[in-house]
């Protein structure tokens, strides 16, 4: 019997090409994904400075445009006026560079709400008829006030006829405790109280106080101040 000759064995395949490159890149797939890194970073430092600067000046901006009209509303009361007539006086003065919007004011006298003009001078002072005296008074809330102007909340003047409740008045004026709100035109908001240095930032005028109103309409008509 004819032995078969043996089957020469095939030599095994050579790697392909696309698989010579492939393993190639995987190589060198991380110093490729470092260099574009490290060719982007200057990119994206630019960008980051580009926006902090953004914001930056925005609020410089907004700085700035709040500042050109921030109000500075401050408490004052004297028994002296400006031409030297004796007059006691309760004022509101606008100090600051824009208009202030004036909100609710409260006004108390030994712990206890006034809320009228008249109620103030029968409380603290002895009138038993306040409406027959002559004194001024002006609105103290939900006004405007410009920059440098001042309203004065109530003005008793010195005559024979109130010299009795002015003596007091000038003595018990000092222990009013008095509290107002103001805002500016781009709605922030401030409250004051007494005589104090600065005001106090607040998101809104309060809604809670016991107001203290001018009443003048009223007290023309001859109503009743309760």
């Amino acid at each position: 019997m004819d032995e078969i000759p043996p089957r020469e064995t095939e030599p095994a395949a050579a790697p392909s090409a696309a698989v010579d490159v492939g393993s190639r890149f995987l190589r060198y797939l991380p110093l490729i994904t470092t260099a574009h890194f490290l060719i982007g970073l200057p990119a994206l430092i630019a960008s980051l400075a580009l926006a902090w600067f953004a914001f930056v000046q925005a609020d410089a901006t907004q700085k700035m445009q709040t500042g050109g009209v921030m109000p500075f509303v401050t408490f004052g009361t004297s028994n002296v006026d400006d031409e030297g007539n004796t007059d006691i006086s309760l004022t509101l003065t606008n100090n600051g560079v824009g208009p202030a919007i004036l909100g609710p004011i409260e006004i108390r006298y030994r712990g206890q709400p006034i809320a009228t003009p008249v109620d103030l001078l029968e409380r603290c002072c002895g009138a038993t008829d306040a409406r027959g005296l002559s004194f001024a008074t002006s609105p103290s809330s939900r006004i405007a006030i410009r920059p440098g102007e001042s309203i004065e909340i109530v003005s008793l003047p010195r005559t024979p006829a109130s010299e009795k409740v002015w003596r007091a008045f000038n003595a018990e004026r000092w222990k009013l405790a008095v509290r107002s709100c103001y805002c500016s035109i781009f709605n922030d908001c401030w409250v004051i109280e007494g005589m104090q240095g600065l005001p106090k930032p607040v998101n809104k005028c309060p809604a809670d106080w016991s107001l203290y109103d001018e009443d003048a309409g009223r007290r023309i008509a001859g109503g009743d101040s309760e």
